[in-house]
């Protein structure tokens, strides 16, 4: 076999890329055939980083030498860091100093891809030995898998489940399981799903619900939310009722709830007694409620509650509990169109327990609260400050380098994912200490090729010893980069199919033509394919904080439909939406139906009525909308298409119309109107075309629907960029490609 088949043979394989967003960069080549080359991935408008990596030739091995912070998990009482990004999940012993990968993700240095999309969440056992994922199937859906880290082995929960978030919630002592199915509760032991004797699916029935219903607040206990019922369940008496299961009832009655708990929206957060909880309704109010055994005589009504009314804007709601079992609530939102957190905390006055803001600094962007809920650290775009949550001052700040994502390792100290480095922070002595590399400015080999050094701004240059073990070098340059040695040469060259470039690899001394490391897809650059997300504000704002929240996440750039009854009725979400700075269009000035038989149009009416919807736009923002404009319901005719272009708009056509607005209601008149949010997001994906148009409803429609378009957005978002699609403003469709 000649040099160059077989070098293109052991590197096609590990290098696998499923999106054009992936590039090669500062390829180097040894006299010892080692190549050293990055990989830089830049997804769905998140950022960018490059990741180093060295390839034996002779040795036939590809092997990381950087990792960067996309996700960190604390395990094992935060003696064990969990490390996830574009090319795989890795784990970092702090007893034995040792980076090992997790081979169910199939790193790319072991042959896998580097993923698309966004990063998916898994749902990982506090002790760190079972990982549990939903490893895709369709756009929308994949199996619910559980993974024994310690033997290497497999489990699949469930066939089919919504992709997302991981339906699993694990008990602190990880020796439990609970997972959600179909709007149904499980419990099991993980190690008995690899038991010869393991107990059936119809033994483990919790009851109805989603994960949102159940709050652990102990080592093997939690708190069962049904109904306006909440029960105490002890880990002992589920495998009791999984015998005994028609006799026995879940757990004891530990409270009642004022109102019917919604597992689909709802939320809740108990306290490390058990005796209260925190519940979030719709992300709109927080209620603070003792529990009170079974309330035989009274239920407190929700005004006599201590409750906390939520900015509209709210995208998310979460809690911690301090040692004496005071609530703080934190909110995640998109305000003067950035990533935002505010915090209000319960404080006793002589009116009794209130809700108070608490003073979040200003640009924190994310947070994260230690083990006990003393202390939450603050992510800023370029420190992260760490307040006491008792007497909620700040106690220490890192500014070392600009911080990605953050996990507590135990009670004083932070693992600090940065954009350099990742690092364990004291956060009472200030000490550093270096565990991984994340990314580097400059690298090469030294004067000797003995080793591979880098250079960083912060940590100055640093020398490679292997697995991922970096430390301070005495040496004192990188010598120059080598494309050729005396036996290969290579160089990156732009792509001829859907990869931003590609590495080439010749023999130098028997020349047989060139071969990419990568095998170039079936594509053509400078016509990337793209399409264009548009969201209809009619008139309610129900979804929109959360479209808000995870478009801006993710750095995506969309275009808004603005019909009058929406602006008239929320001009602050208008503001919002254009300070996000996405592109503002028109949508008319009523929701009447342009081409229903309760009125006549002319061409004259559809002029004013584009003309008051600039002026109600521009009273409330004080910005223009954009030349682009869709009637009510997307209905067009000549004449409403004729009337537009005679006001200067041009009308846009969506290429997918989803059922988004469809009711159980209409259903029962229409069969087969009505789908789930999730069977939307598959009938989009399979229908989408370069240059297509697809619009999702903001606010609620009249009539009953389990679950919105809206709802599922990440997903939705997820599976275009999983298609290899750019998601881009109407206007980005006819842009030229850069």
């Amino acid at each position: 076999m000649n040099k160059t088949k077989a070098l293109f043979l052991l590197l096609a394989g590990p290098l696998l890329f499923s999106s054009a967003e992936v590039s090669f960069r500062s390829p180097d080549i040894n006299a010892r055939n080692e190549v050293l080359f990055t990989v830089r991935t830049d997804v769905s408008g998140e950022r960018s980083y490059d990741t180093l990596f060295l390839r034996s030739i002779d040795g036939g091995s590809t092997e990381q030498l950087t990792c960067f912070p996309e996700a960190i998990e604390s395990l094992s009482g935060g003696r064990v860091m969990q490390v996830r990004n574009r090319f795989g999940t890795g784990r970092y012993d702090l007893s034995s100093a040792a980076f090992s990968w997790i081979t169910e993700t199939r790193p790319f240095v072991s042959g896998g891809s580097v993923l698309p999309g966004a990063l998916p969440d898994v749902a990982t056992s506090p002790d760190g030995r079972w990982i549990v994922s939903v490893e895709p199937a369709s756009p929308a859906r994949g199996k619910l898998v559980l993974f024994d880290a310690s033997r290497g082995v497999r489990y699949v929960l469930a066939a089919s489940v919504e992709r997302g978030s991981v339906p699993a919630t694990w008990s602190p002592d990880s020796s439990v399981i609970v997972y959600a199915v179909g709007g149904t509760l499980y419990f099991a032991r993980p190690e008995s799903f690899f038991s010869v004797s393991a107990v059936g699916e119809a033994f483990r029935v919790l009851g109805p619900g989603s994960v949102s219903c159940v709050a652990w607040y102990g080592p093997s206990r939690f708190l069962y939310a049904a109904g306006a019922n909440v029960y105490s369940v002890q880990v002992s008496e589920l495998f009791a009722r999984s015998l005994y299961g028609p006799l026995l009832g879940v757990g004891a009655l530990a409270g009642k709830l004022p109102f019917s708990f919604d597992p689909s929206a709802d939320s809740f957060s108990a306290s490390p007694d058990g005796n209260s909880i925190l519940v979030s309704r719709k992300s709109r109010a927080a209620y603070f409620i003792p529990l009170a055994g079974d309330d035989y005589a009274t239920v407190a009504r929700p005004a006599e509650l201590p409750w906390l009314l939520l900015p509209g804007n709210t995208a998310s709601v979460s809690a911690s509990w301090s040692a004496g079992n005071d609530p703080v609530v934190y909110a995640r939102s998109v305000t003067d169109g950035a990533m935002s957190v505010r915090a209000w905390r319960l404080v006793a006055s002589d009116a009794g327990k209130t809700f108070v803001s608490a003073p979040v600094p200003p640009s924190a962007r994310s947070f994260a609260v230690s083990r006990d809920g003393s202390f939450v650290a603050f992510i800023l775009p370029d420190s992260v400050k760490v307040y006491n949550v008792s007497s909620w001052s700040e106690v220490s700040e890192y500014r070392d380098e600009r911080p990605v994502t953050v996990a507590w390792a135990d009670g004083s100290r932070l693992f600090v994912g940065g954009e350099e480095t990742v690092r364990r922070w004291d956060i009472g002595t200030g000490s550093l200490e270096l565990l991984l590399v994340s990314s580097v400015s400059a690298s090469g080999w030294d004067e000797n090729e003995a080793a591979v050094v880098a250079d960083t701004s912060k940590n100055g240059r640093i020398a490679y010893s292997g697995k991922m073990k970096w430390a301070q070098s005495s040496s004192s340059r990188i010598r120059p980069p080598s494309s050729a040695n005396s036996s290969w040469r290579l160089y990156v060259d732009t792509g001829l199919g859907t990869y931003s470039n590609m590495l080439y690899v010749r023999s130098a001394a028997n020349p047989a033509g060139t071969k990419p490391i990568v095998p170039e897809k079936a594509g053509t650059r400078g016509s990337p394919k793209r399409i264009a997300l548009v969201f209809d504000a009619v008139d309610g704002v129900d979804g929109l904080p959360r479209v808000l929240h995870s478009l801006s996440r993710r750095g995506i750039r969309a275009t808004f439909f603005f019909n009058g009854e929406f602006v008239r009725r929320n001009p602050a979400a208008c503001v919002e939406i254009v300070k996000a700075g996405h592109q503002a269009a028109s949508m008319f000035f009523t929701t009447w139906d342009l081409a229903g038989p309760s009125y006549r149009i002319d061409e004259d009416f559809v002029m004013r009525g584009l003309a008051r919807n600039e002026d109600d736009f521009y009273n409330a923002t004080g910005q223009e909308l954009s030349l682009l404009w869709h009637a009510p319901h997307y209905v067009s005719s000549p004449l409403i298409e004729r009337a537009g272009a005679r006001a200067g708009y041009r009308y846009v056509t969506p290429g997918v119309i989803p059922a988004d607005w469809a009711t159980v209601e209409q259903d029962s008149l229409l069969p087969g109107t009505y789908k789930g949010a999730a069977a939307i997001v598959e009938d989009i994906v399979a229908s989408l075309k370069p240059g297509a148009v697809v619009p999702v409803r903001i606010g609620a429609a009249p009539g009953t629907r389990e679950d919105y378009l809206f709802d599922k957005i990440d997903i939705l978002l997820n599976a275009i960029i999983e298609e290899g699609y750019s998601i881009v403003t109407v206007d980005g469709l006819s842009a030229p490609s850069r």
